[in-house]
């Protein structure tokens, strides 16, 4: 009988310790709480990059995740300075800062961009068969950084694509 008592003591006294409190704490933490929701709401996560239009005689690099369902990700136009690419879920300008490797059409299989805010993007591309008017890359892969610095390899494949004149 008296453990029934202690244990039912027990559980009013921790619920009225977990429950709200009008003490002088208990509105800035609601206030950050809040605050920090309305945040994340107000920057959603972006998965795809839109639709891009190439145009008359040049060509774009065009990669799509490979996992389900595929989100295009990448987005480099033929002699470009910067790629667009979606990173950490956001939509982001991605300067070139080198190229290497090998000559595919009119892009390079080893390519390093960085990001606005200084994340280092590596991109490497396998070329595949020759398609009309382009490549197909059978395998490609992103390595990026999380918000946290950890590193995030994204397996990509896609195509090169060129509009005629």
């Amino acid at each position: 009988m008296k453990t029934r008592i202690l244990t039912a003591g027990a559980l009013l006294l921790s619920a009225c310790a977990s429950g709200p409190s009008d003490g002088p704490g208990s509105a800035s933490v609601q206030a950050a709480g809040t605050t920090q929701r309305s945040r994340t709401q107000a920057a959603a996560t972006v998965e795809s990059l839109p639709a891009q239009t190439l145009p008359a005689g040049k060509c774009g690099l065009f990669l799509w995740t490979q996992d389900e369902p595929r989100h295009f990700i990448l987005f480099y136009p033929a002699g470009g300075a910067a790629a667009d690419a979606i990173l950490n879920g956001r939509q982001e300008k991605l300067k070139i800062e080198s190229q290497g490797g090998e000559v595919f059409t009119q892009f390079m299989t080893q390519m390093a961009f960085r990001s606005a805010d200084g994340i280092p993007v590596k991109l490497t591309i396998e070329p595949g068969e020759i398609i009309d008017g382009g490549r197909r890359v059978p395998a490609a892969r992103m390595i990026s950084q999380d918000g946290e610095g950890w590193e995030i390899i994204t397996p990509l494949a896609g195509l090169t694509a060129c509009q005629p004149e």
